[in-house]
């Protein structure tokens, strides 16, 4: 998705400044010059965020237009003021501004800036659309007559339950979660039991076995939980 910011500035040396940045950075930006102008602008566009010219607009009008848009604005708003001062800065940035900026604006510090917000505003996101995928997953994995219920930690084969161990279950859930993949054993050990074993094969061979003995038709010919000479299990 191409980032698309809203300039509102009177100022051509600024706007020089902005654009040439923009085009680095392969962003996209829409001029206006009057606070009326973006607030209608804004309504029009999906927008990553707002830059603020401060130049010919009072602090005041400023202010207004942020109390306005700032619940509509998910992104930075930055403002450019030739008036740095204190009282300025902590009325802005009451106000829910990001970040105030004096002139003479540095372009490759505020291009810096302006990535840092824009990850500060998409990363949690990001994780929360994760969290929601992750949250929608199906607990329960069904192959072939096998049922891995990875929620209420029970299987069953043909319908029937089959007890496993808290450490049979965990083996088999690891090698679900990565099915088809060969894993070794130290993978199987460190991913299943968390700490070093020295006799790796034998732990891991023993409980492959029991599963095997428990939920596979001819333990001796696996269909679902097979050996890769060499290398290590996989689930398939």
């Amino acid at each position: 998705m191409t980032n698309k910011f809203l300039l509102m500035s009177q100022q051509d040396d600024l706007v020089h400044q902005l654009q040439a940045i923009c085009k680095k950075e392969h962003w996209t930006y829409e001029l206006v010059t009057t606070p009326t102008g973006l607030v209608v602008a804004l309504e029009k566009n999906q927008i990553s965020g707002i830059w603020w010219d401060m130049t010919e607009v009072s602090l005041d009008t400023t202010i207004a237009t942020m109390t306005l848009i700032r619940s509509q604005v998910q992104g930075p708003i930055t403002v450019f003021t030739p008036r740095f001062t204190e009282h300025i800065q902590r009325k802005l940035y009451r106000a829910h501004v990001d970040d105030v900026i004096a002139f003479p604006l540095l372009p490759s510090v505020f291009r810096s800036l302006i990535q840092q917000r824009l990850w500060t505003y998409h990363y949690p996101q990001m994780h929360s659309l994760a969290d929601d995928n992750t949250t929608k997953n199906d607990p329960v994995i069904t192959t072939g007559s096998w049922e891995i219920n990875q929620e209420t930690y029970t299987v069953t084969k043909n319908d029937k339950t089959i007890a496993l161990t808290p450490k049979e279950f965990q083996l088999l859930s690891y090698l679900v979660d990565h099915k088809g993949q060969v894993l070794n054993r130290d993978q199987l050990v460190n991913g299943v039991w968390g700490y070093d074993i020295l006799d790796t094969s034998r732990i891991v061979d023993i409980h492959i076995s029991h599963l095997r003995d428990k939920l596979e038709d001819d333990s001796q010919h696996p269909t679902h939980l097979l050996t890769v000479r060499g290398f290590g299990y996989k689930f398939v």
